[in-house]
């Protein structure tokens, strides 16, 4: 009985040490991100103050669920190894790759789906534009995560999540 207890004990210690994922992987899943850019007819960027007939950054807002968020100028913020996402709300930044300004809203949970997410902007002038996507998440039996997503803009599809405005 000392033996069978004893071979008991062992094999719950043993087995109760196992990982039970196949390979131990470990995923950051990026947080979903509204980035928008603004330009005229001509491609001047209408975010950089600089530009003549720009936007007056300090009057544009968003509205998200209910809520609104007005702009703020981003400070560089360093980016480290592991992700979490934070929400800041509205936010004026420098796209770092193409120098030109840009909006940002979020970050919003990437590890979860979402369905007719929606973010408008009122630009202060009157008029406004309406952002949606659909977000599908999910983990897969490897443990793999699968995500696909549908971005719009004033219920136009676009072909990828970067909004690009033209007014």
């Amino acid at each position: 009985m000392k033996k069978m207890f004893l071979l008991l004990a062992v094999l719950t210690i043993g087995l109760s040490s196992c990982d039970l994922l196949p390979d131990g992987k470990i995923w950051d899943i990026n947080p979903v991100v509204f980035t928008v850019e603004v330009t005229n007819l001509q491609g001047a960027d209408l975010l950089n103050q600089d530009n003549q007939n720009s936007i007056d950054t300090s009057k544009i807002k968003a509205l998200y669920k209910g809520e609104e968020y007005k702009c703020d100028k981003d400070p560089y913020i360093a980016m480290t190894k592991a992700y979490l996402p934070h929400f800041y709300g509205l936010r004026l930044s420098k796209n770092r790759q193409s120098n030109a300004y840009i909006l940002q809203f979020g970050e919003l949970d990437g590890a979860k789906s979402y369905t007719n997410e929606e973010l408008t902007i009122q630009w202060g002038d009157g008029t406004s534009d309406k952002i949606k996507f659909n977000r599908k998440f999910r983990w897969k039996f490897n443990g793999d995560p699968e995500i696909s997503e549908e971005w719009f803009l004033n219920d136009t599809k676009l072909s990828g999540k970067y909004v690009k405005i033209v007014k």
